[in-house]
């Protein structure tokens, strides 16, 4: 399964949106941008080494990086998020250049604490760009009646404009409040706000991983009854690992990581192997090279 990895309120909140539109299955994980660690406690440079968000790992745990890239793909996987006619898929990147490039670009000042004089000049920056943008526009949204993925880009500038009290015309704040409505923004800044307030659970006991062998697989406890289990399949003297499995309600506090280095550190103690078919797990290997010695495949 596809994993965003996201800052609240930063520009892949755009990214978030794209993707709950068009329905695509996909796990999300919160960057702390100062430590540059994930929820889960990795190393985020080790996922991307810029050391931003986004980061899109795909299901064949290619890593996307950069929001015009990430955007496109989403856009060219699902085409009613792009332009209709001809240049479809140019004149978003246009827009989405012209997004990324400027606008955002623009906000720099305000977010890493420049002078009085550099927000006020910033803001009136900002405030030419979307009224540029605005003129521009073709009906509700940029291209028309219809979201594309640049409005998803869009969406997040308007948010940081008003966060800093910028002007804003008009149609762009008919396009915010538009924006608002939709089922999937209002789910991607409850899923952001949540993970921006939500306590990291504690770190699991060394011993907190244990093998099931009935069931074919390794159990880490959380609350109550609940578990997070990584299944299995013996196959030739090796344990196939196909599918990891955590609660809903635990997403995003790092459980499957602790489960899967618990896992593996029980195989290494026990001298056995893991073959890995679980996209999860095989994500954590390339994250975790220091498991080699367990991995055969």
């Amino acid at each position: 399964m596809m994993k965003l990895y996201f800052s609240p309120g930063a520009c892949s909140l755009a990214d978030h949106i794209a993707l709950l539109e068009v329905g695509a299955k996909f796990e999300t994980e919160a960057v702390d941008m100062r430590t540059k660690r994930t929820a889960s406690g990795e190393d985020f440079r080790t996922i991307n080494p810029k050391g931003y968000v986004p980061a899109l790992v795909l299901d064949d745990c290619e890593v996307l990086t950069e929001n015009i890239a990430v955007l496109d793909w989403i856009a060219e996987q699902y085409p009613q998020l792009r332009r209709h006619g001809s240049l479809s898929r140019t004149r978003q990147l246009e827009m989405l250049a012209f997004i990324s490039t400027e606008i955002h670009r623009a906000f720099k000042p305000m977010w890493h604490a420049g002078g009085e004089a550099e927000k006020q000049a910033a803001r009136e920056t900002v405030a030419g760009l979307l009224a540029f943008t605005a003129a521009r526009m073709q009906g509700d949204y940029l291209f028309g009646q219809d979201l594309s993925a640049a409005d998803c880009y869009l969406f997040v500038m308007l948010r940081w404009a008003e966060k800093f009290g910028i002007a804003t015309p008009d149609a762009l704040l008919r396009l915010q409040r538009r924006m608002e409505r939709r089922p999937s923004v209002r789910t991607a800044l409850e899923r952001e706000d949540a993970s921006s307030h939500r306590n990291r659970p504690s770190a699991p006991a060394e011993t907190g991983v244990t093998e099931n062998a009935g069931q074919n697989r390794f159990e880490q406890p959380l609350r109550d009854d609940a578990i997070a289990a990584a299944y299995y399949r013996p196959e030739d003297g090796a344990l196939v690992f196909i599918h990891t499995e955590v609660p809903s309600e635990f997403a995003g506090h790092g459980v499957a990581t602790a489960l899967a280095r618990g896992t593996f550190d029980l195989l290494r103690q026990s001298g056995r192997k893991a073959v890995l078919k679980c996209p999860f797990m095989v994500r954590f290997a390339i994250a975790h090279p220091e498991y080699g010695d367990v991995v055969i495949g």
